[in-house]
């Protein structure tokens, strides 16, 4: 992108601790995030859609005006009878001015996500505290006026100055913070994802702890950036949990869920090798996890299940065929790794889903609020290492 001179040196000269040199703030609404087929359509809140009728939401980084319509709609406005847990995905630090969202990007790659893999929440708010101040102390330098990038339709990049005051530069958490004093009936976390990552085993335990905490009654939302990847995993494991508090897990019970044997634990052929084998999600790694892990087949059923139900954004079974398709198809040998490493990224997302499916199961008291010394996600996966050797084949 070509930026004027005098926009160059504004850019030149930040110093900030996050707002540095070579930093934009982009706005993290783009044309065309909206899906169409998506309904209803909430004003400043792209891509909301519920999985099914259960009490599990997704959408896209809304506005503070979005986040209003989204509560309202869910019903835990002031005087409402509905409870929500707001989880918001997103690793990238985000700010909002005026009442729109913006993300720290880098200026030569305005298009790609920064990424603090690893980061935890206390890290990605101390950075976007630090981000507030960078903007106001910017500001004060030009007649409290911040530098801003817009994306047109086309996908020219525009800059363009945003008047600014103390009130109305603020981050995620002060934003929830404040519906809460309005009254709003939701409580906030943050749980940082990688973009186009599977979540951390760490993540799933965060989750379902934040989750396990809430009343059953209570409404989740996930948001990302586009409310798809992320938001769309996040919705997966907050319905497998509910499904299991309520008892419909879809797995036997008995106690020898969860257990590992080294039965036919290689198939060595790569990729399923017909196009039903593909869309029902038979990879070599998924047969190989399924035969070696104790409810393993009921696991992978109801993940399927869920993963259906949770599909009206994308569907993550279907992604991965998407992606394995366009590495036989692509003959540009940087979007065939692009997609390659996108293939990759999805099939252990489904993998590790489909072992969370067992672990909830085999592990009924991590659903329990008040119970201690359960065993988390983390330690039932280090407990069964043969489960790690089959996905890093």
């Amino acid at each position: 992108m070509s930026i004027p001179k005098e926009l160059e040196q504004v850019m030149k000269l930040r110093g900030g601790s996050v707002l540095g040199k070579k930093t934009i703030l982009k706005s993290d609404h783009f044309p065309g995030c909206q899906n169409k087929r998506l309904s209803p359509q909430i004003d400043g809140a792209p891509n909301y859609r519920q999985a099914d009728s259960l009490r599990v939401h997704g959408v896209a980084i809304p506005t503070i005006v979005g986040i209003h319509n989204v509560l309202k709609h869910i019903g835990a406005q002031k005087g409402g009878k509905a409870h929500v847990l707001w989880i918001n995905l997103r690793e990238e630090p985000v700010v909002y001015i005026n009442g729109r969202p913006f993300v720290l990007r880098d200026v030569e790659r305005p298009f790609s996500n920064l990424e603090y893999t690893g980061i935890n929440r206390d890290r990605v708010e101390q950075m976007e505290a630090r981000l507030k101040e960078d903007i106001l102390l910017e500001a004060a330098r030009y007649g409290n006026k911040i530098l801003v990038t817009d994306e047109l339709p086309d996908g020219q990049m525009v800059d363009q100055w945003e008047r600014v005051s103390c009130d109305s530069v603020k981050t995620p958490l002060e934003v929830y913070e404040e519906l809460q004093v309005e009254g709003y009936l939701v409580d906030y976390e943050r749980v940082p994802i990688t973009d186009e990552k599977s979540p951390k085993e760490l993540d799933f335990d965060i989750v379902v702890n934040k989750i396990s905490q809430a009343d059953i009654s209570t409404e989740v939302v996930f948001n990302c950036q586009m409310g798809r990847g992320r938001t769309t995993t996040g919705m997966v494991i907050a319905t497998l949990a509910y499904l299991n508090r309520i008892g419909a897990s879809g797995i036997p019970r008995n106690d020898s869920i969860g257990r590992v044997s080294d039965y036919a634990s290689n198939v060595t052929d790569n990729l399923p090798n017909s196009e039903d084998a593909i869309r029902r999600g038979e990879y070599a790694v998924i047969r190989s996890l399924i035969r070696v892990l104790e409810g393993g087949v009921e696991g992978k059923r109801q993940v399927d299940k869920v993963i259906d139900k949770c599909a009206s954004m994308q569907n993550l079974r279907e992604a991965i065929a998407t992606y394995r398709n366009s590495i036989l198809r692509q003959p540009d040998e940087m979007k065939r790794e692009a997609a390659l490493s996108f293939f990759v990224e999805y099939l252990e997302r489904y993998y590790f889903l489909i072992c969370f499916a067992v672990y909830i199961h085999s592990e009924r008291a991590a659903l329990r609020s008040s119970s201690s010394g359960n065993t988390s996600f983390a330690d039932w996966m280090k407990a069964r290492p043969e489960l790690y050797s089959i996905i890093r084949r």
